[in-house]
């Protein structure tokens, strides 16, 4: 038996990308080590958007039902002007329902996909999974892969036929390799403010999920089963700890929707966004999935979806090599992904954050026009929703 069959993968990182990657392989019956340096799973607010293409992969790994219980289904995407407010246009999901079973967008936060998707991997017989295991380093001689790991317990050493770093924008696996990433950081910060308000009650004809364009503060509403996500944009010179303060984060809340009832604060986030993309996928038997291989801004909810479809790629070719093939096909997983990053989520995402902050009347007419055209149109909008739930090798 090859070493490929003797070993179990090593999969570094328990965020829902690496929890996905162990999900695909258990189910086909490969074995399968996940290392989570975090004692727990994460519990910051961070990516709750679900596009069709990854419930389609979701429902193929026996976890859809659950993930959808446990979130808001979306059936309009919009996008508004600010001043003087009114909608641009409209998409309606109705118009792909002859293209995939799940016409939605599903707002479900990240760390409860992951308490979904962790029990479902470590219920698969060659699944385990380990949580306070930090990757300390690794050695690839050719025939497998060894990767120590600092534990409570002192370093332990695993043995695996492959390795893949699922472990974030600041990958360890990336740095250890020495793959450059290369890229940019967006000169906007995004200030997050998570409560309990229902903002369809308070913003008249408005969507669960709404792109409200504004060339000084832009915002974007997320809608989620028990909290209510509202980004602001912040100002170059603003200082964040005064952004931060809750009085000025309720004038901020005031300011945009107007008197509002009274509410909780559960949660505040402020960030910059960056767009990257490896150099390299793959190195030897090392490869790299989701933030690790590629970031980009959040604006079209792209980065944990991509990172979901990098590990159903990465899975099938690790399916195929248990089976006989060459591990050659790799250089396809590497190829194909990062064609993919750089190709279509790094521009599409990009394009949706230069839509919310173009500033001459010229752009913002041409911006509103286009999308309006669209939404009117049945082809131009299903198209533009097939685009946007990362489904565009259908239309």
């Amino acid at each position: 038996m090859s070493p490929e069959r003797r070993c179990p993968i090593l999969i570094v990182g328990a965020g829902p990308v690496g929890l996905s990657l162990a999900l695909a392989l258990g189910r086909a019956g490969l074995p399968a080590e996940v290392f989570e340096m975090e004692s727990a799973l994460n519990t910051q607010i961070r990516a709750s958007t679900f596009h069709p293409k990854t419930l389609e992969l979701f429902q193929e790994w026996g976890v859809v039902d659950e993930i959808i219980a446990r979130g808001h289904k979306v059936q309009r995407l919009q996008y508004w002007e600010r001043s003087p407010r009114r909608l641009i246009a409209e998409f309606d999901y109705a118009c792909i329902a002859n293209d995939t079973p799940y016409p939605y967008r599903l707002q479900c936060p990240q760390h409860i996909a992951t308490r979904i998707l962790m029990p479902a991997a470590a219920a698969a017989a060659t699944v385990t999974i380990h949580m306070g295991h930090r990757l300390i380093a690794f050695k690839d001689d050719g025939a497998h892969v060894t990767a120590q790991f600092a534990t409570s317990q002192g370093v332990i050493e695993r043995r695996g036929s492959y390795l893949v770093g699922a472990d974030g924008s600041h990958s360890a696996v990336r740095k250890q390799l020495g793959i450059s990433f290369q890229g940019k950081t967006y000169e906007d910060r995004f200030l997050l403010i998570g409560s309990d308000l229902n903002t369809q009650d308070i913003f008249p004809g408005a969507a669960p999920v709404c792109y409200v364009f504004d060339p000084r503060e832009w915002v974007i509403i997320l809608n989620l089963p028990d909290i209510t996500r509202v980004v602001f944009r912040m100002s170059q010179n603003e200082d964040e700890q005064f952004a931060m303060d809750e009085e000025r984060l309720r004038a901020r809340i005031a300011g945009f929707f107007g008197e509002v009832p009274p509410y909780t604060i559960k949660t505040t986030q402020l960030y910059r966004v960056h767009q990257r993309v490896a150099d390299a996928f793959r190195v030897g038997r090392v490869a790299l999935v989701g933030d690790a291989a590629h970031n980009n801004n959040p604006a079209g909810g792209m980065g944990m979806n991509s990172g979901i479809h990098d590990a159903a790629n990465l899975a099938d070719k690790f399916i195929r090599i248990w089976n006989g093939e060459s591990d050659r096909i790799l250089d396809d997983y590497a190829r194909e992904r990062r064609q993919y990053a750089l190709e279509s989520v790094q521009l599409y995402s990009d394009q949706q954050y230069r839509n919310m902050v173009v500033s001459t009347a010229e752009e913002r007419q041409q911006r509103n026009r286009q999308l309006a055209e669209a939404a009117r149109d049945p082809i131009k909008a299903r198209a533009y929703l097939l685009r946007a739930s990362m489904l565009e090798e259908r239309i």
